[in-house]
């Protein structure tokens, strides 16, 4: 009895020997082709509903390198590191009010592996603190002033709900024409910008929205929890696509 027993133990010490690879199997990000890179992208029917409908919708994928863009401080843009690769979407959202605009657009900057992504990502936060901060730009046509631009930026640097650090900033843009402080200041416009990084790739996601009135702050805060998910969203469809058993 007690050698049936060691066979059979043996036996199943044997199978789960053969099988703990394939359950231990190492796992790593792997470069994503144009395919991958195109089926990261937000998809036009996930558009939400309540941002209004969608008017316009393109993507882009390119296996070229792409500079994240951050800011722009006294006319110098500020920039990240140049990936190896990058996708792009962009949509439009039909506003119901005239003079009203609403736009989102998702980047994702694919770096040569994660090292190299890693060290862009800590590039992109302390380049960051540049934003911060207020400006007063002059608008010009044809030559001449037509009013100003005070644009306020604000950076914030906080992990979202699944851990990873997030970038985020957002400019309050005045704009008063046809003179500063005029009764005629008629515009204010927001951007929100949420990066996030994981593995070989940092994620960008953009909201704009411009409205004919002055308003401190365009964006509604449903408005902005949507935005944040969707950041959430995006980092994760390419962790599901890039994180791969080898």
């Amino acid at each position: 009895m007690r050698r049936l027993l060691a066979t059979a133990a043996a036996a199943a010490l044997a199978t789960l020997a053969i099988s703990v690879p394939a359950q231990a199997a190492d796992m790593a990000y792997v470069a994503l082709n144009e395919k991958g890179l195109k089926q990261v992208l937000i998809k036009k029917s996930w558009g939400p509903a309540w941002l209004g409908p969608v008017d316009d919708y393109e993507t882009n994928v390119a296996m070229t390198g792409l500079r994240p863009e951050l800011c722009e401080v006294n006319g110098k843009v500020i920039k990240g590191e140049k990936s190896s690769s990058h996708s792009a979407m962009f949509m439009n959202f039909a506003q119901s009010k005239e003079g009203h605009l609403l736009l989102l657009q998702q980047v994702v900057y694919q770096y040569k592996d994660v090292q190299t992504a890693e060290f862009a990502w800590q590039q992109l936060l302390n380049s960051s603190s540049s934003c911060s901060g207020t400006i007063t730009e002059d608008l010009v046509e044809d030559g001449e002033k037509v009013g100003t631009a005070t644009v306020k930026t604000s950076v914030f640097i906080e992990p979202s709900m699944y851990g990873q650090d997030q970038l985020i900033i957002n400019a309050d843009v005045q704009i008063d024409e046809p003179l500063p402080g005029g009764v005629d200041s008629r515009e204010a416009a927001d951007q929100l910008q949420i990066f996030t990084y994981t593995g070989a790739a940092i994620v960008q996601i953009s909201a704009y929205k411009d409205v004919p009135k002055q308003k401190n702050w365009v964006f509604s805060e449903p408005q902005v929890a949507t935005v944040e998910t969707l950041a959430l969203l995006a980092i994760q469809r390419y962790h599901l696509m890039a994180y791969k058993a080898l």
